[in-house]
């Protein structure tokens, strides 16, 4: 979108997360880009990137078949989403180490919301990936 109102440098373009001096997109940023591979990795999450997005999602979400894949998905992509803001905009440090305790931290507070045999089960599944 930024990219759309010339609001980017050309230099900007390219991903704050790794390296490889490629062009940010949705699909380099939350899959591709290697430390969201090393994030999604930390959590046993895989993806079939030859899929566009909406069938990744439920190819994943089969193969995970777990009751709060979603809360899981959106609360990992979030973490991420920051780690990026914070490197853009506060010159933040891009380590997987800080997205996991990011990560834990979000997922305690939204497990709160859940039901109490849904929140038992999601903190023993987050307990298996500390």
């Amino acid at each position: 979108m930024l990219r759309k109102r010339n609001l980017f440098d050309e230099d900007d373009e390219h991903c704050v997360l790794c390296t490889a001096g490629i062009d940010e997109d949705l699909d380099h940023l939350f899959f591709d880009c290697p430390f969201s591979k090393r994030c999604w990795e930390k959590i046993g999450m895989q993806w079939n990137t030859g899929l566009s997005l909406y069938p990744r999602i439920a190819h994943a979400r089969q193969q995970q078949n777990i009751p709060f894949f979603m809360e899981v998905v959106t609360i990992a992509a979030w973490e991420i989403w920051k780690i990026r803001n914070d490197r853009v905009f506060n010159n933040g440090q891009v380590h997987v180490n800080i997205w996991f305790a990011n990560f834990k931290n979000q997922c305690l507070l939204q497990s709160l919301r859940f039901k109490d045999d849904l929140r038992s089960a999601f903190c023993f599944w987050l307990d298996a990936y500390s």
